[in-house]
């Protein structure tokens, strides 16, 4: 924890454990190997005119990405300070994160930690990431208490493959859609302008949580809390954490709601029969390929972040499913069947 933490800040405690999977019934994480998730955190500022358009970037990037980019708005610098009637952003590791990346100026932003780059380079930079591997994967869950405002961040780690000597927990709080003051060179300053994927907190020190000399097969437990200060809108808060290198690059970064998220442990298995999911993305009714040999069985629609999705009915026809998903709203979804196959699709109204 930082010297210079807020006096809201109460972790409670900090502990976990390094386990053989076969001893603890993990339900947060996978344990075949997945490809990276990519981390965009982008530096910036509200009286920073370039900043919008750089926002524009990383917003698009969300879009075409979604739950496999994660991006952290760290508000520092000089034109960070506020004027009259203007949200302070700011944050005491937000400037200590500034100085530990180097940051000199805004915009600029890091994909999974590597070397600062301009926004035109994020799209290939983040192209990268999503293209390799990952030696270690990474879920949370959260739990809110309205009455005492404690939050719960669980986190797992496991490894499918040899990582560094050392590897550093992280977790983060964002909140999106603060409404403020930006400056634009562009468009012309906003004073109502929705400031998003904000860094509120980091519930790990600055330099995360180690994860001493881990090795494939094993899972890492842990646990933080914290208490939210009531003048943040809960329902608008994101709990992230990532494993990354110490130093090096962030291996995998997940993101799910602060008030009762969890990512899902989906494991790949056999090939599916047929094509891909069709069409991508889907505004009325999606078709997806069964596992070969489905004789049917328990479906599950699970969104994002993990949470199950009703439909009125998913009809089969000629070894495809049929979902009709002009209920469900925009974002990417996982169908899940008994047999542990996922498929994948996006919706977009």
């Amino acid at each position: 924890m930082n010297s210079i933490a807020l006096p809201h800040r109460a972790i409670v405690f900090i502990h976990g454990t390094l386990l053989s999977v076969g001893l603890f019934a993990q339900t947060l994480v996978g344990t075949a190997p997945q490809p990276r998730t990519a981390l965009l955190e982008e530096f910036t500022a509200i009286r920073c005119g370039n900043c919008p358009a750089a926002h524009s970037v990383a917003n698009a990037l969300d879009g075409i990405h979604g739950p496999d980019l994660t991006i952290i708005n760290v508000h520092g610098g000089a034109l960070a300070v506020p004027q009259a009637g203007q949200p302070d952003l700011r944050t005491a590791d937000g400037t200590s994160l500034w100085g530990i990346m180097g940051v000199a100026f805004q915009p600029q932003g890091t994909v999974n930690r590597r070397p600062l780059q301009g926004s035109s380079a994020w799209s290939s930079a983040v192209a990268s990431v999503l293209a390799q591997p990952s030696p270690a994967n990474i879920g949370l869950a959260t739990t809110f208490d309205a009455s005492t405002r404690i939050l719960v961040v669980d986190v797992e780690v496991f490894y499918t493959a040899m990582a560094g000597a050392e590897d550093r927990i992280h977790v983060a709080l964002t909140q999106d859609g603060i409404v403020g003051w930006q400056t634009d060179y562009v468009n012309g300053n906003h004073t109502n302008y929705a400031h998003r994927h904000v860094l509120r907190d980091l519930v790990t020190p600055v330099g995360g949580d180690p994860v001493l000399t881990p090795a494939p097969g094993q899972l890492v437990v842990r646990r933080y809390e914290l208490v939210v200060p009531a003048t943040w809108d809960i329902d608008a808060l994101s709990a992230v954490a990532f494993i990354a290198a110490s130093p090096g690059e962030v291996h995998q970064v997940r993101s799910v709601p602060a008030a009762g998220g969890a990512t899902v442990g989906i494991e790949p298995v056999e090939a599916a029969q047929g094509p891909a999911p069709f069409p991508v993305p889907a505004s009325d009714v999606v078709s997806l390929p069964v596992p070969m040999g489905w004789q049917g069985g328990r479906v599950w629609i699970l969104d994002a972040f993990g949470r199950e999705v009703v439909p009125l009915s998913v009809p089969v026809d000629r070894g495809r499913l049929l979902i009709d998903v002009q209920g469900f709203s925009t974002g990417v979804y996982h169908v899940r069947f008994e047999s542990g196959r996922v498929e994948r699709f996006v919706v977009a109204h």
